[in-house]
């Protein structure tokens, strides 16, 4: 299984996302896009926004055209929030706001994720990148995936960070994971039998886990 390939908007070259995308083992490639900020397989096109980005949107009304365009250019657009607090402003009434994400979500099925940093966004950009092969369950596994428990150590490798996510791994058996496997490319192409072999992964966790990261439900 190759690297997974991320096209990455060039204004955003630089940032802290998609260093650690890099870091993450992803295949990188840096262009001018028309819309979007990073495209997933072709198909998945998002638009990456800080709270503050989106609220000046919203009070723009911008948001609503970039809606329309993202819904023309990519078969699955998504629209990211990065921040503390991605739907407050006081300067913008709460009817303002929900208005412009019903409009998104509701009216034009373009869902819009919240992230609280740029670690976060970048272990939900990667899992949507590895969740788009042959996967249709995608946006259930997503739900599960990146969540208020991540961990906030700085100086731990991204890579561990993002396997301890998946269901009964932890910090501890992330580790194990990433030394067995050496990457996140083979640890997500790994069958049942594969995992088994990694010490403290039993046949019903090697299964949940490879459930999810096949797109699956466990039986």
């Amino acid at each position: 299984m190759n690297a997974f390939n991320i096209t990455i908007s060039s204004r955003l070259k630089n940032h802290a996302v998609a260093q650690t995308l890099a870091e993450l083992g992803t295949d990188i490639s840096h262009i001018t896009l028309r819309r979007g900020d990073f495209v997933l397989g072709g198909r998945f096109g998002i638009k990456f926004y800080t709270d503050r980005e989106f609220i000046q949107s919203i009070k723009e009304r911008s948001i609503y055209r970039e809606v329309l365009e993202l819904k023309r250019e990519f078969s699955d657009p998504i629209i990211i929030v990065e921040g503390e607090h991605p739907f407050d402003d006081p300067q913008v009434s709460l009817a303002t706001i929900h208005g412009a994400v019903l409009f998104a979500s509701v009216a034009n099925r373009v869902p819009i994720l919240t992230t609280r940093n740029d670690m976060e966004t970048a272990q939900m950009i990667f899992m949507m990148a590895a969740q788009t092969g042959d996967s249709k369950d995608w946006q259930m596994a997503m739900a599960s995936t990146v969540g208020p428990q991540l961990m906030d150590g700085e100086d731990l490798d991204p890579r561990i960070n993002l396997i301890a996510e998946l269901p009964e791994v932890g910090p501890t058996l992330a580790q194990g994971l990433l030394k067995h496997f050496g990457s996140l490319s083979r640890l997500f192409a790994a069958k049942i039998t594969d995992l088994r072999k990694v010490e403290g992964i039993g046949a019903k966790k090697a299964e949940k886990i490879h459930a999810f990261l096949n797109g699956h439900q466990a039986a």
